[in-house]
């Protein structure tokens, strides 16, 4: 079991240490040498199952530290070491009434008080079964999820797990238990790319989820933001069970229902900027966060056209959320081209998946019910007005309205994914975008997207 420990002077943490030692053997005391470390030591030397605080230690705000560790780990008991002055400078009430995790020694030691707090922390610790937080799978027996989807929740109902080793894999998230996103971010910023759930816990993760947002369809949100969430959610949903299983009757419905609420909520903005602003905060788009942004893109073009036929809405929102369903890395979706430099930067067999993706995304679409030619759209996505897509090479005067329509959306939310934040991003993306699809039959969804834009930030 692990324990962080945040000191004062020597000789303080000495007798808290020889105290430790010879009390609490199978307890590792961690020290934290800078307080600028907190945030690394939290996610690279842990799991860490309760701190220990000598809150004498001027150099340090234990209300700070407090806050960050429950912000980036959760509930952890803390026991405070320290004087009756900085008991009163340095701990709130919150802090000292906490007393299901939060135990105070004051200084001088006395020993059973010590071992007193230190019970108190071990006991929780075990009950909360922390110390089982690191266990051995065989990579066969886990399914890898993007950490990127993990902001998309607060809570999810299975354990999840950090690679350690080739075979060790620590806890990270508790199922059930509320997690900060914090977290997530400390994980991004070291380059990790993955979290795994055990592969039947997330099947069962799957079906249980594509079930909930039925229900939560049928019942009215209270606000328009919510309703955002719950398309992140649902493209998401759909992405990890057909790649999982299929497309069952249940995806079917779900589906449908994803259609109607996205018209519904688009026609309800009059900026898109605002609307494409909610979908990406980090900019660094998902596929989940693409399939939304396009069909929002799709929704407002069809809007500023005049088109309002059901049945073209439905098309090209099935095709938002099915465009990139075979590929594997959200890095692709900023690759528009089989002659873009970049894609060599990819595996083979990525390479190999960016090329073949229009025809699966094609293929899949014809296991959705309602709905014609979704699949000569999705076939058709990576077509370029001068004719240098792909597969066909077909030019502008060679493609329909409707794939226009199509393309220049995706187009737009790929340019969303390299173009860095700022107040004039969508402009500048427009800008570039007209010297290539002011053309044949992208124009007039080239002016119904301008005019989108118009009445948000350009």
């Amino acid at each position: 079991m692990k324990a962080l420990f945040i000191g004062h002077t020597p000789e303080d943490d000495k007798n808290i240490l020889r105290l430790m030692g010879n009390n609490y053997p199978k307890v590792q005391l961690i020290g934290l040498k800078k307080p600028e470390d907190l945030s690394d030591m939290l996610t690279d030397d842990g799991p860490f199952s309760f701190i220990v605080i000598s809150i004498d230690n001027k150099n340090i705000s234990a209300e700070d530290i407090y806050n960050q560790i429950n912000e980036t780990l959760g509930t952890r008991p803390f026991v405070f070491i320290g004087t009756p002055n900085s008991v009163k400078s340095q701990l709130t009430n919150a802090m000292v009434h906490n007393q299901q995790t939060n135990a105070l020694v004051e200084l001088p030691l006395v020993l059973e008080e010590f071992k007193k707090a230190m019970n108190l922390a071990i006991d929780w610790v075990k009950k909360e079964e922390f110390e089982e937080s690191i266990l051995e799978f065989s990579r066969d027996d886990l399914h890898p999820m993007r950490l990127r989807n993990f902001y998309l929740f607060e809570q999810v109902p299975y354990d999840v797990y950090i690679e350690l080793t080739s075979t060790k894999f620590g806890k990270v998230i508790t199922k059930d238990k509320f997690y900060s996103h914090q977290i997530i971010q400390n994980y991004s910023r070291k380059n990790i790319k993955y979290l795994y759930l055990r592969k039947d816990e997330h099947l069962k993760f799957l079906d249980i989820s594509i079930k909930n947002l039925l229900k939560i369809y049928d019942a009215k949100l209270p606000d328009r933001k919510k309703y955002l969430v719950l398309h992140l959610k649902t493209a998401f949903f759909i992405h990890q069970f057909i790649r999982a299983v299929s497309v069952s009757d249940e995806v079917n419905k779900l589906a449908h229902l994803f259609i109607d609420s996205v018209s519904t909520l688009v026609r309800s903005f009059d900026s898109l900027a605002d609307l494409l602003d909610g979908v990406s905060e980090t900019g660094n788009i998902t596929f989940a966060e693409q399939s939304v942004a396009t069909a929002y893109v799709c929704e407002k073009i069809l809007l500023n056209m005049g088109w309002t036929a059901d049945m073209t809405r439905g098309k090209l929102i099935l095709a938002s959320l099915l465009q990139d369903i075979s590929m594997s890395n959200d890095d692709l979706i900023k690759i528009r081209s089989l002659n873009d430099p970049n894609l060599k930067m990819f595996t083979e067999e990525e390479q190999e998946d960016f090329k073949n993706h229009p025809q699966k995304a094609a293929h899949l679409s014809t296991f959705f019910n309602g709905f014609s030619d979704v699949d000569f759209i999705l076939l058709e996505q990576h077509e370029h007005p001068t004719g240098d897509g792909f597969p066909k090479g077909l030019n502008s005067s060679g493609l329909t309205t409707i794939s226009c329509i199509f393309i220049l959306a995706s187009n737009f939310v790929s340019r969303m994914a390299l173009t860095p934040k700022s107040p004039t991003q969508y402009k500048d993306i427009l800008t570039n975008m007209k010297r290539v699809y002011n053309t044949g039959n992208f124009k007039d969804p080239l002016k119904a997207l301008e005019k989108a834009l118009k009445r948000g930030q350009l």
